[in-house]
């Protein structure tokens, strides 16, 4: 049998597997009447938010949420397939990654909550349009029955106009004092943490996280509203926000060899770059660094778009690293005030080389990547410890820190830019 059929028999008999795993999620979901299904979506802060909403509700309730940043189909049903009848709440994350890729998910979760957190860039090739976006997360406003509940961001346009779609009812969010729970007062300075005043009607409480970054408010308060719409009074859900971490990946701090390094290599969509590079501009350090890593979802030019990233960056950091095989592209930027600080590097090993030597405690470094494309996080790791593998074309989903082949060299017959078999790794 050739490779082809082989591969094809094996796509047909996984495709067979999933339909009957979706039909076994779709009758248990059926004996769960009394669970409540809060369904999060939006183009990104999803994840962080799906925790949060779980955290807050399960200062009254049991329940369950979704694993990790799983939000495929796929993954929706082995969720749902997992909550029992005695639960009161599931929080499932549910992501969508072109016309139509949330029809399966919410047909089987029927959420009674959702929870929309923002209308962005993310998947601009598949939607094409920031409306076509929005018409696919509104099916999970759609899906809301009479008595359910729609929490909404007010602050994006797009997604306040879903409310016109609910039948349930609505309460919304954002730094808007028009919005139902709003927030004033916000900081975030590194290496002073996320806080803000939440205010519900004469309600207001001062509410202290471990974020990093002003643009996590949101998320907290996408949080608190649904507990509040849940029956949960306000001091006792903001209260739940103050012990709970990043989620890693999202502007993470960790020390490694005195340097302090802020992780947010999971996504770099073009239009997330702006929170990170606001974070590093208000953060108090001795020196400040941002290394970007391959960007996404954007149009136009490529060496227009990596150029204005790099000025950006260069506005509000001391040295600014470009690494990735679209490093040079940001060449045009060198014009900058101090673009002699911008360096581009087309491998994570030669930006690692040049780190080794320029760092010094005290620094604080921004990595801002694509996780698939970058892995980015070899240049913390190696900072501490000794790795072994520099490949260029990993497109593992995994976190190199939980990798296998961090410290396997990478083989000579295999390309790339590796370690070849028995070169010594770096320190």
């Amino acid at each position: 049998m050739s490779g082809g059929v082989l591969g094809r028999a094996r796509a047909a008999l996984y495709q067979r597997y999933l339909e009957a795993v979706y039909r076994r999620a779709a009758r248990h979901r059926r004996r769960l009447g009394h669970v409540i299904f809060v369904a999060v979506t939006g183009s990104a802060g999803k994840t962080t938010t799906k925790e949060l909403v779980a955290a807050v509700l399960a200062r009254r309730y049991r329940g369950s949420k979704s694993p990790g940043t799983r939000n495929a189909a796929h993954w929706v049903a082995r969720t749902v397939l997992g909550v029992r009848r005695d639960e009161r709440f599931c929080v499932q994350e549910l992501g969508a990654s072109g016309p139509g890729s949330l029809d399966r998910a919410v047909a089987l979760v029927r959420p009674r909550v959702a929870v929309i957190t923002n209308i962005g860039g993310d998947h601009r090739k598949a939607f094409r349009t920031l409306d076509a976006t929005a018409t696919e997360k509104s099916k999970v406003v759609n899906a809301v029955p009479a008595g359910g509940l729609a929490v909404l961001n007010a602050d994006d346009p797009r997604v306040l106009a879903l409310a016109g779609s609910c039948r349930g009812h609505v309460l919304t969010y954002g730094l808007t004092p028009d919005a139902a729970v709003h927030a004033e007062s916000v900081t975030s300075s590194w290496p002073d943490r996320l806080s803000f005043i939440a205010i519900h009607g004469e309600q207001r409480v001062v509410v202290h996280t471990r974020f990093c970054g002003v643009h996590w408010v949101h998320a907290c308060l996408a949080a608190i509203t649904t507990g509040v719409g849940l029956g949960i009074p306000l001091a006792e859900a903001a209260a739940a926000l103050a012990d709970a971490e990043p989620w890693p990946g999202r502007l993470t701090p960790v020390v490694a060899g005195g340097v302090t390094f802020m992780r947010d290599e999971v996504k770099a969509s073009l239009w997330s770059i702006g929170p990170s590079l606001e974070f590093l501009r208000g953060a108090r350090a001795p020196r400040k660094v941002a290394v970007i890593g391959t960007i996404s979802d954007y149009g136009g030019r490529a060496s227009a778009v990596y150029a204005s990233v790099a000025r950006q960056a260069l506005d509000v950091a001391d040295e600014v690293v470009f690494v990735g095989p679209q490093a040079l592209r940001c060449a045009s930027a060198r014009t900058h005030p101090k673009g002699a600080a911008l360096h581009a590097f087309l491998t994570p090993r030669e930006a690692h080389r040049h780190l080794a030597d320029t760092l010094v405690p005290g620094d604080l470094v921004l990595l801002k990547g694509s996780q698939r494309a970058d892995h980015l996080l070899r240049l913390m790791l190696a900072r501490d410890r000794r790795i072994a593998c520099w490949r260029t074309g990993c497109r593992r989903a995994t976190s190199c820190e939980q990798c296998a082949l961090l410290r396997v060299p990478e083989l000579p017959w295999s390309g790339g830019d590796g370690v070849l078999a028995g070169e010594p790794a770096d320190a």
